[in-house]
């Protein structure tokens, strides 16, 4: 079952970080999914629990490469039906 979450946030955590060999400073990213709207149970309204992953930096590009090459697909028009003839 999907459960569809409505906001999320994305952060680099200082504290999950960690000093290369080489002097630089790795950090991981931190994408959070959150819910801002709720669900109803038993007419309650109900806040889903937030969801987090933690990626690499090259984790991080690969997932937003995905995402801009879904939004740049899901801005096209659907293609014209095609005619049998």
């Amino acid at each position: 079952m999907t459960d569809y979450l409505s906001g999320w946030n994305v952060g680099v955590d200082p504290d999950l970080s960690e000093v290369l060999p080489d002097g630089r400073i790795l950090a991981e990213v931190t994408l959070v999914l959150v819910d801002t709207e709720g669900h109803y149970k038993n007419d309650k309204p109900q806040l889903r629990a937030p969801v987090a992953v933690t990626l690499t930096p090259a984790q991080a590009r690969k997932v937003a490469a995905r995402l801009m090459a879904a939004a740049a697909e899901a801005e096209h028009e659907p293609p014209a039906p095609r005619v049998q003839e």
